[in-house]
């Protein structure tokens, strides 16, 4: 019998993944990012999305947190500045981490400036991730 590795579901521990696009896939400028999740919310994990953007060596958190809904499934739409290859990353956000995110959206909305973050906060749990290129 052949063996079939499939991520694991623990209870109480958060889970994602990035259903679409899929790695290797290039993108425009902006890409409908959807995937599924379980453990987040609840007041103790938020989900997050961020694009590492390797020329830049910045994280670029995106508007969060993401909104799951009741049967797991999420969706949002991802926007890549310059051409170049990404990671687009589904991040657990604890609750320190997730202030941090939220502050740091709010600074850049205010500004109009999205100088991306060196890392990411302390407290952010990567769960899943893809690459792509944006053409």
């Amino acid at each position: 019998m052949p063996f079939v590795h499939q991520p694991e579901y623990i209870p109480g521990i958060p889970a994602a993944t990035i259903t679409t696009p899929t790695n290797n896939t290039r993108v425009e400028n902006s890409v409908f990012v959807k995937g599924t999740a379980q453990n987040i919310g609840g007041g103790q994990y938020w989900l997050w999305l961020a694009l590492y953007d390797y020329n830049a060596n910045r994280h670029y958190p995106q508007d969060g947190p993401v909104a799951v809904s009741s049967n797991g499934q999420w969706e949002m739409t991802a926007s890549f500045e310059t051409s170049g290859r990404y990671d687009i990353t589904a991040l657990a956000a604890d609750q320190n981490a997730n202030e941090i995110l939220l502050l740091y959206q709010a600074a850049s909305e205010s500004s109009g400036d999205y100088p991306g973050l060196p890392a990411l906060p302390s407290g952010c749990v990567t769960l899943a991730s893809v690459t792509v290129s944006r053409t």
